[in-house]
Formats: C-alpha cells, sequence, structure tokens
C-alpha cells in the first residue's frame, strides 16, 4: 500500500493537492495555498499540522492505487474511513487520544450497511468500547421523515483483556499509520456481524482482514 496526503471525498473522489492546501488552510488557520512553490507543501503542511494536532488529512492506497481507507487527523482524534472502489465508506474507526497515557483507543467502530447493489445507506451500527473493557451497540435504520427511524442499544458482555489491549496503540509518528489501519483490531462479535455484510457486499474485506491477522501475528517461537 501507499500513502498520499490528499483528503478523499467520501463517495466521490479523491481531492486534488491544491483543494487539500485550501482545506488545511481553512482548518488550520494557515496560508500555505498562497506560496507559489507548491512542490512538497502539501506534506510540509501536513507534518506541521501533526506536530501541533491540528487538522490534516492522508488517503492510503492498494497497490493498484484503488482507494483502501481515507484518514482524517484532529486534535487527539484519527477517523479511519475504510473504502469500497467507489470511494463509499462501508467501515469507521474513530480512535481518541487518552489524556492520561497518551495513546490513542479504538472507541467507537461503525458499520455502514447498504441496499443491496448500491451505495445508498440503509443501516449503521455503531459498535462501543470503553476504557474498562465495556461493549455496546447502537443500531440506526430508517427515516425520520416517513416515521421509520428507531435506535436500537443494545448492552454486551464485556471484551476480554487480551481484546481490550488491542484496542490501545501508540500515538503515530507523522506518516506511519498502519497499527491504526489494523483490521485485526476489531473484537470478535463485531467482527463477525461485519463479516456477515462483507461477506455478501464486499468480499474482499475478508481478503483485507486475513492479510492483517497473518502481518500482525506474533511470531512462533
Amino acid at each position: 500500500m501507499k500513502m498520499i496526503f490528499r483528503s478523499t471525498w467520501v463517495g466521490n473522489h479523491i481531492c486534488t493537492e491544491e483543494a487539500t492546501l485550501c482545506q488545511l488552510d481553512s482548518y488550520n488557520k494557515t496560508r500555505y495555498s498562497r506560496r507559489k512553490k507548491r512542490e512538497g507543501l502539501l506534506e510540509l503542511a501536513s507534518h506541521e499540522a501533526h506536530e501541533n494536532q491540528e487538522v490534516y488529512f492522508a488517503t492510503i492506497l492498494n497497490d493498484d492505487d484503488n482507494p483502501y481507507c481515507a484518514m482524517e487527523s484532529n486534535a487527539g482524534y484519527f477517523g479511519l474511513d475504510f473504502l469500497g472502489d467507489n470511494y463509499e465508506n462501508y467501515l469507521l474507526y474513530e480512535y481518541r487520544e487518552d489524556e492520561h497515557s497518551g495513546k490513542l483507543f479504538l472507541r467507537v467502530i461503525t458499520l455502514f450497511e447498504c441496499y443491496p447493489g448500491t451505495t445508498e445507506k440503509m443501516i449503521r451500527i455503531d459498535f462501543r468500547y470503553t476504557h474498562q473493557g465495556g461493549y455496546s451497540s447502537l443500531l440506526y435504520q430508517g427515516e425520520a421523515y416517513d416515521g421509520t427511524y428507531e435506535e436500537i442499544r443494545t448492552e454486551h458482555p464485556p471484551i476480554s483483556v487480551e481484546k481490550l489491549e488491542r484496542l490501545w496503540v501508540d500515538y503515530p509518528k507523522f506518516g506511519e499509520y498502519d497499527q491504526l489501519i489494523c483490521l485485526d483490531r476489531i473484537p470478535l462479535l463485531a467482527r463477525e456481524r461485519i463479516l456477515e455484510y462483507t461477506d455478501k457486499e464486499f468480499p474482499t474485506f475478508r481478503e483485507y482482514l486475513q492479510r492483517d491477522i497473518e502481518h500482525y501475528q506474533p511470531p512462533k517461537e
């Protein structure tokens, strides 16, 4: 995989360097987009934003240049949208920084289910975790305009200590996000529910998951 420091308009396209610079200037009150010399400027602006815990973006591509995921970073926050072939997001990771340890915690994993064969969202499920191992899910479905909208919250047994440890990640250095995008972090119950959907609509996800399992599993003694 390879990475570019350009934002992705989820469901649409990868933005240009110029458009991304304008976004950074707008969020961070900088003036990079006004400079005449542009070579290497976006990476410089992104690096500065990382050091200052301000807004910046990155898009990770597969080896065939198809989109894999889009990242947004802000003060103590990393959000990663995992993307399909049409730049639609089917899965979201939301990390938050713990003020005591300085580490990131994968607080929410969101699955977006679309109507079959479309990119129109049908169901959203938030799998939520706490620092103590608490686990709950919140399902959103229906539409408010026709009275079908509902939210269904379910409390689940706590996850194991081993799985809880997998939700903690060291705060990344600039440009080093492999640990953030690891799919093997997803706890078992959420993983099974995600696979139930992706096996039908996005089977490549299982290949990505297996790749991460093999890559990050501890070496055998």
